[in-house]
Order: C-alpha cells, then sequence, then structure tokens
C-alpha cells in the first residue's frame, strides 16, 4: 500500500470538505476533520492541515486534489538546512532542483519535511533523491563553525552564506530561468546584508515560511541534507566511540560533559558546537 501526506491550509481543507462531502465514512479519530473513500483510496484529513491519501495507486487522486486546489506542479531548486538545533555534529544545506517530472517520483516515494520522517525513512529514500535530483551539498563541521562563531558570525549569517552558494552550484548547472525556494529564517533584508560581501551574491530568491509545503524540492533538499547529517553523526561517534544525541536538551548538557570529561576540551570542540549554551553554560577549560 502506497501512502502520500499534503499540507494544506484552513481554507483547503474546507475545500476538499466539500469535495469528498459524498465519500465520507465514519472515523471516530477526533483529530480527523474528514475520512473519505473514493476509487479504492483512502483520504484522511487532519484538523492540523495534513491531508493523508492511501491505497495501491494513489497518483490519480492527488492529482485530482491539486487540480480541486488549483495547484499546479513547476520546476524549482530549493534550498533548506539542518543541524542548526543540534549541539552535536554540522550544519548541513542543500539546494535542489525538480522539474516538473521529478514531482511525480518524489510523491511516490512520500517526499516531505524531513522534520516529519524518522531517521529510518530519510535513510531508505535520500540516495534515491539524490541520484534523481541536480544538486548541491555543503556540509559545516563543528570545528570550521566554531572557528567563524569565534570571528563574531552568528547563525544566520553562516546559514546565509551556505545557502548562497549551495544555491549559485545548483543554478550553475541549469540552463535556463527558473524559481530559488529558500526556507526563510530570517527577512530577505537580513539574509542579503549577511552575504553582500560575497563576490557572487544570488539574488532571484523566494522566501518563503514553511517552504517544503510551496514545493518538493525544499523538502527533497531537506531529506538529502538531513542523510548527509546522520552520516556525518556516524563517522563521528565512530572517532569518540560514544553515542550522539541529536537537539539541544538536558540530556545533551550531560553528554557533552561526559566528553569532555572523558575526551578533553580539543575532542568536544570538534563535534560539538561550542557557543551553544548547553555548552557555555558548563564553563569547560
Amino acid at each position: 500500500m502506497k501512502h502520500y501526506t499534503i499540507s494544506v491550509s484552513d481554507h483547503e481543507l474546507e475545500q476538499l470538505q466539500r469535495v469528498y462531502n459524498f465519500h465520507q465514512v465514519e472515523d471516530e479519530n477526533p483529530y480527523l476533520l474528514f475520512h473519505a473513500s473514493h476509487n479504492g483510496i483512502d483520504v484522511l484529513a487532519y484538523k492540523t492541515g495534513k491531508v493523508l491519501l492511501q491505497g495501491d495507486e494513489i497518483s490519480h487522486e492527488l492529482i485530482a486534489i491539486k487540480k480541486h486546489l488549483g495547484r499546479e506542479d513547476f520546476d524549482a531548486v530549493g534550498s533548506d538546512e539542518v543541524g542548526t538545533g543540534d549541539v552535536f555534529g554540522p550544519i548541513v544545506v542543500c539546494a535542489a532542483f525538480a522539474d516538473v517530472k521529478d514531482i511525480e517520483y518524489l510523491e511516490s516515494l512520500n517526499v516531505r519535511d524531513s522534520k516529519n520522517m524518522t531517521d529510518k525513512s530519510i535513510i531508505s529514500i535520500a540516495p534515491k533523491i539524490a541520484k534523481r535530483l541536480v544538486h548541491s551539498l555543503l556540509i559545516l563541521p563543528p570545528k570550521k563553525y566554531n572557528q567563524l562563531t569565534q570571528k563574531g558570525y552568528n547563525l544566520n549569517k553562516i546559514k546565509a552564506l551556505l545557502h548562497n552558494q549551495a544555491i549559485i552550484k545548483t543554478t550553475s548547472k541549469i540552463d535556463k530561468e527558473i524559481p530559488v525556494i529558500l526556507d526563510q529564517f530570517c527577512t530577505p533584508q537580513l539574509y542579503f546584508n549577511y552575504i553582500k560581501d560575497e563576490t557572487l551574491v544570488y539574488r532571484n530568491i523566494d522566501f518563503h515560511v514553511k517552504a517544503e509545503q510551496i514545493h518538493l524540492s525544499v523538502a527533497a533538499a531537506s531529506i538529502i541534507a538531513r542523510y548527509a547529517f546522520l552520516v556525518k553523526m556516524r563517522e563521528y561517534e565512530r572517532k569518540l566511540g560514544i553515542k550522539l544525541m541529536k537537539g539541544a536538551s538536558k540530556d545533551v548538557d550531560q553528554l557533552a560533559s561526559h566528553i569532555h570529561e572523558k575526551k578533553g576540551l580539543q575532542m568536544l570542540s570538534l563535534v560539538a558546537k561550542m557557543n551553544f549554551k548547553n555548552i557555555t553554560k558548563q564553563n569547560f577549560t
């Protein structure tokens, strides 16, 4: 059985409820707005704005839904980053190009925002996406990140510099003008101010909050980036002989302290972003 999740607005959810009005079936799930069955496909519309399609062949139903919502597929480059909320591990930025012919393939893999996917799912589909899509991947290891922050760079400046590079690299591989969509992490004015001293600046960018809902190229980029992040984390774990944790929780504080105690400050700085509060509040020397 195949499944695919599409994100919709409140207005679009109301539209779909009307479209499927005569196909709804009973479902006691309190999180559902409605559950419909149409052409052998289950359509589960959640109140949060997620619509899940389940069935043996979902592409025709998905095409019909996009037509009802007035959504047209188009070519685009999407750029996204991972690792910025994790004490351990690199920051990874990926810019990926998806044309109209790639969209159906990405949908068949149930491509969506990597934050809503398990590591197992990421590891399963990321290599397929990376093989299919023209993309550029930039990995900033903690050592380099720490050097930049010591020079006064903040996280958003670092992200802007990486995105600019990734977008330039990817668009240079494409022989036509296409939209570039960036998952917005600061205002466009600030973004361009961060990269104003760069030799090359790519300016024709559409900034969107939750950009992965605007175009699947952004979600695909986030999946490739997350996969690269996981690979690097495994490398660091093998080097340390210690299992690393994601995020920036209190457990991460304890793990940082343990690594400092067992391996020393220099080794900690090779795997951790040293300006995070989890590290600075512990006054390691």
